[in-house]
């Protein structure tokens, strides 16, 4: 924090179709270019570690398997970076899949927001795929062989800063 002012980015990586490790390659590319700068904070979109536009590829252990595992690398390869980051990725718990949001910092994984409000209309048939956070029951999610918080309601913080992330309709919905 630089005289109260915290230097925040989003990010939109070019990404592949449930290339995660390529996925992974293009957000790591756009951090360390905005450690470069200065970025305390950073965000990218929604389910950037897959892309979007997976549609029943999300039903695909082979495609949630490597998004785990892209996520703890990344995470890895970016634990000699300061920035606060957060990445979209779909997650398994309690037997169900999430569209997440992930906080991570310096290598470690700091917490996991899941969406709430899944669209279901035209294009978007997220319900199709994933569950809300009102439907899950346990407070901590298991990544890797380790628990983090989980919740729709985490303060992430980095210094002086403290973040809470809504995703897509979490925040024009209520």
């Amino acid at each position: 924090m630089n005289y109260g002012f915290v230097k925040v980015a989003t990010a939109v990586p070019h990404v592949q179709v449930a290339d995660c490790f390529y996925n992974i390659e293009q957000i790591e590319g756009l951090m360390r270019q905005a450690s470069e700068e200065g970025v305390q904070l950073m965000a990218f979109p929604e389910l950037s570690v897959t892309a979007y536009t997976c549609l029943d590829l999300f039903a695909q252990q082979t495609l949630l398997d490597n998004a785990e595992k892209a996520l703890l690398q990344l995470a890895g390869n970016t634990a000699d970076l300061n920035i606060l980051a957060i990445v979209g990725v779909p997650l398994r718990t309690e037997n169900r899949l999430i569209n997440a949001a992930v906080a991570f910092q310096k290598g470690n994984i700091l917490g996991v927001v899941p969406k709430t409000y899944l669209p279901n209309y035209k294009e978007f048939q997220e319900q199709r795929w994933f569950t809300s956070a009102t439907e899950l029951q346990k407070s901590t999610i298991e990544i890797g062989g380790l628990e983090y918080p989980l919740g729709n309601h985490l303060l992430f913080n980095s210094g002086q800063l403290s973040v809470g992330i809504e995703i897509c309709e979490d925040l024009w919905v209520p």
